[in-house]
């Protein structure tokens, strides 16, 4: 069984790395994450990058940090573009949406996959989603899915969207799980060591009743990452 956490932060130690994890996607939410996620990056060639500001951090970026964000995009073609998005609970959603479009042009024109927050804003993203062609958008990996039916139906119409599992979603709402076809389906910890990736596998494995789950999540993950 090989498992890759779709979904961790700079303050998860890779050498915690669970077992069975051969892998990481470690997704900056500040600018001054990403020269330490690059740091990583090279000492550990089971870390991939993903770079970009969390919208609850956006009203403390200095000016030019998408000049700076895309100057590091383009020195590896490995590095990915998250975590980015809105949050309603979150204040200045103005500026939340002008980061978001920013650095998601950025992922466009680059071509990289976008790891997606979004905490009670789907409409707003929806509609920016809308003002791009289907075969312009990179792939989107939505953190932590855990939307209603409805926003599930929208963001299946897109085909390089996919959906990252945590343990909240399919101990809690093992609905979602049965909605979501399987090859869409990735698995993180969000930096919570008591995560076990393993086990939110078997449980999917079982709510799908499929022993193929791991391969296809993995075969997914892989996908994303462009490998």
């Amino acid at each position: 069984m090989k498992i890759i956490d779709s979904h961790t932060h700079i303050d998860y130690i890779t050498c915690d790395l669970q077992p069975e994890v051969v892998g990481c996607v470690c997704c900056a939410v500040v600018e001054s994450d990403w020269n330490n996620i690059v740091d990583l990056v090279k000492q550990d060639k089971r870390v991939y990058g993903a770079f970009g500001v969390h919208p609850w951090f956006v009203e403390s970026l200095k000016d030019g940090f998408d000049i700076r964000l895309e100057n590091l995009l383009k020195t590896d073609s490995d590095y990915m573009v998250g975590e980015i998005g809105l949050d309603k609970h979150k204040p200045n959603m103005e500026k939340q949406v002008e980061v978001f479009m920013t650095q998601l042009d950025i992922a466009v024109k680059l071509k990289r996959t976008v790891f997606l927050h979004c905490v009670g804003a789907w409409d707003k993203i929806l509609h920016i989603l809308k003002q791009y062609k289907q075969n312009e958008l990179p792939m989107l990996v939505v953190h932590n899915f855990d939307e209603n039916d409805m926003i599930l139906k929208q963001l299946l119409k897109y085909e390089n969207v996919f959906f990252s599992i945590s343990k909240n979603v399919v101990y809690d709402i093992n609905y979602r799980i049965e909605q979501i076809p399987i090859n869409r389906i990735l698995i993180e910890t969000d930096a919570k060591k008591d995560v076990l990736l393993k086990d939110v596998l078997i449980r999917i494995i079982t709510i799908k009743n499929d022993d193929g789950v791991p391969e296809i999540i993995y075969n997914n993950t892989l996908k994303v990452l462009n490998k």
